[in-house]
């Protein structure tokens, strides 16, 4: 018992100090000390932030290289969210394209639609694997590993157990990474390569990737902590992939950012909204849209075990926000505040 003890106050220990108003900003002095001001004040250990106006590209890092990657979590999701959106407009894929059209897979599971995923009402739960996978994964938290480990097969292995539920709006990470390798298949691709070669690769994203293995890691790759600053495993997996996976530096999301806002992005049309998500906010393509204190925003965020990010744009005014952290504090309402400050609304 002592030695568990002792391992589990180890993994549990606190570790490196949160950045605060006093620490250095690499890039842009002022868009730095405007994100220190609006994120707490206690648990973030790094940031990384991206602003766009119609004056221009604005980048800064807190406590990283103003080069260094961070894990960008769901906000995976609105990329995965633009491949559809244009391999729809290629007419490679079609909104009532079948799972079972693209994906070994049968019964209910396989009569569901692209366009279903696409919006988060597929019937799919939130997560797979049962009992079992939230078990592993209570552990893996507590231990401060990637409780994501399932391969590519295994993630559609667990489809063919599962129930469906009704086709109402819920938030699914297996319907967005099976949503991934369902185009993927359809580009006879890997969403790895479907992301460098759609997304990555037309906008000059040079460090935008989809590690799915640590040693996939760069040498720019910003490490992950919790609150209390407990280095957290990299989420690099391949089954969840088109989930949550996606690493990216902020001059890259800068870059994304512009591209949606000037509309030269591929599959630009998935942040457009389709149908009700929730009160007051309506989904396109992963992407939600819903009125902030009179600003119009089109937005989404992110959580791993080490990172939490936030990406917001003001279409009608031509301005975008992203924010990420080392932490695992919630940074969406110091993302919605600092869009309304760039903004200047």
């Amino acid at each position: 018992m002592a030695v568990v003890g002792l391992a589990v106050g180890f993994w549990l220990r606190p570790g490196a100090g949160a950045v605060t108003a006093g620490s250095p900003v690499a890039g842009d002095e002022e868009l730095g000390r405007q994100a220190l001001d609006q994120v707490p004040s206690y648990g973030v250990h790094a940031l990384s932030v991206a602003a766009v106006t119609p004056e221009g590209q604005r980048t800064a890092t807190v406590g990283a290289p103003l080069d260094g990657t961070f894990e960008i979590g769901s906000i995976t999701k609105g990329v995965t969210g633009l491949l559809y959106a244009d391999m729809a407009e290629r007419g490679e894929v079609r909104p009532d394209t079948r799972l079972g059209d693209l994906l070994d897979l049968e019964g209910a599971v396989g009569d569901v639609t692209l366009e279903e995923l696409s919006q988060q009402r597929s019937g799919l739960p939130r997560l797979g694997g049962g009992v079992g996978f939230f078990v592993r994964a209570a552990l893996d938290t507590l231990l401060a590993r990637n409780p994501y480990s399932e391969s590519r097969d295994e993630l559609v292995d667990q489809l063919r157990s599962i129930d469906l539920g009704e086709k109402e709006p819920l938030y699914s990470n297996l319907g967005y990474a099976v949503l991934g390798h369902a185009l993927a298949a359809a580009a006879d691709s890997s969403y790895p390569e479907l992301v460098a070669e759609r997304i990555a690769e037309p906008l000059g994203l040079t460090s935008l990737a989809v590690p799915t293995s640590p040693e996939q890691l760069g040498d720019d790759a910003v490490q992950g902590r919790d609150r209390a600053g407990r280095a957290q495993q990299a989420w690099a997996n391949e089954g969840f992939a088109p989930a949550g996976a996606i690493r990216a530096s902020a001059e890259d999301m800068a870059a994304l950012a512009q591209a949606l806002l000037d509309q030269t992005a591929p599959g630009v049309a998935a942040l457009d909204p389709q149908t009700d998500f929730a009160e007051g906010v309506r989904i396109g393509a992963a992407w939600l849209t819903e009125e902030v204190d009179g600003q119009t925003v089109t937005w989404h965020n992110g959580g791993t075990g080490g990172f939490r990010s936030w990406f917001g744009l003001d279409r009608e005014r031509g301005v975008a926000v992203y924010l990420a952290g080392a932490t695992s504090v919630d940074l969406d309402e110091a993302g919605f505040a600092l869009l309304k400050e760039v903004s200047g609304s």
